[in-house]
């Protein structure tokens, strides 16, 4: 029996270059023009944290000084929006948490006192890891201008939540480099 060589090589290979170049160009416009929508999406959802935060800002301006870092890759602030009126700042800080990267937004007042504390996106455990996510469990940091320690279960002034404890200190240690960030600014002006 003969073999063609176009037939059992060749052409196979043709066709399966051709279906990945249209794939990925299938893909290249969906994503064309789904990331602007997306982009104005989460700008969104971050300016109606910041203004849930701290409640007496007008507008926000992002900061463009020195930003935070406490650990390389592990812990450091994100981005700082200053309220345009003087009534404070909210940073977004990202640390390491039990199910990877944990963001979070701290608002913090003119006085730096924190006006609250909002998850923005994190991949603990449902259920247990998340218990210190809730509302609740988050205002125990509102009006606090210190923390006394990196680690919750060091600080003294935050009930943790034990078997939760993972989560519960990488926001204990993200409100604190929010604080961080806060003094090295030298408040806000």
């Amino acid at each position: 029996m003969k073999s063609n060589t176009y037939k059992e090589y060749i052409a196979p290979v043709v066709v399966l270059v051709c279906i990945c170049l249209v794939i990925t160009a299938a893909l290249a416009v969906t994503y064309g023009v789904t990331n602007p929508i997306i982009v104005k999406n989460t700008k969104a959802t971050a300016d109606k944290a910041r203004t849930t935060l701290l409640k007496d800002a007008d507008s926000f301006t992002q900061y463009k000084g020195d930003l935070v870092v406490e650990e390389k890759d592990s812990v450091y602030v994100q981005d700082v929006y200053t309220a345009n009126n003087g009534a404070g700042m909210v940073a977004t800080v990202v640390t390491k948490s039990f199910g990877g990267a944990l963001t979070m937004m701290v608002g913090i007042d003119n006085k730096g006192a924190i006006t609250g504390v909002q998850i923005m996106d994190h991949a603990d455990t449902p259920g247990l890891g998340t218990k210190n996510m809730t509302t609740s469990y988050l205002a125990q940091y509102k009006g606090l201008t210190k923390l006394n320690s990196k680690s919750v279960k060091d600080d003294g002034q935050i009930n943790y939540i034990s078997g939760a404890s993972v989560t519960g200190s990488a926001e204990h240690y993200g409100v604190y480099t929010a604080l961080d960030q806060y003094n090295k600014m030298g408040g806000v002006k």
